[in-house]
């Protein structure tokens, strides 16, 4: 099996638009007419419109990746959940131990959204 794109990495498009519509926020400031605020206004208004879609679409990309590897990660929580409630037979070291459950205990919160 290949391996998964990473997860949640923007891509350079959105970093593009992002830097577009922050510079159209400071052209917006220095504009001395209203019809230029306006003009500018309005493409940053379009410019977030476009960004919010190509977020939406990441998402739904990694939302399809997550759903795939559904099984693998029921799997790795009963493992999770055996490595827990052995901890102290796994290792002696409390602040190892400590460290280890509350990892586990957010892994298993995070899966169980889904």
């Amino acid at each position: 099996m290949a391996d998964a794109p990473p997860i949640l990495k923007k891509p350079q498009t959105i970093d593009d638009y992002q830097a577009l519509y922050d510079s159209l926020g400071r052209a917006y400031w220095e504009a001395s007419d209203i019809n230029s605020k306006d003009l500018v206004q309005g493409a940053r208004e379009s410019i977030y419109d476009i960004i919010t879609d190509l977020d939406e679409a990441q998402l739904d990309a990694n939302t399809a990746l997550f759903l795939a590897a559904e099984p693998k990660i029921k799997q790795t929580c009963a493992t999770l959940q055996k490595i827990q409630s052995d901890i102290t037979n796994i290792t002696k070291n409390i602040t190892t131990a400590a460290t280890v459950v509350d990892s586990i205990n957010k892994v298993l919160g995070i899966a169980a959204m889904f």
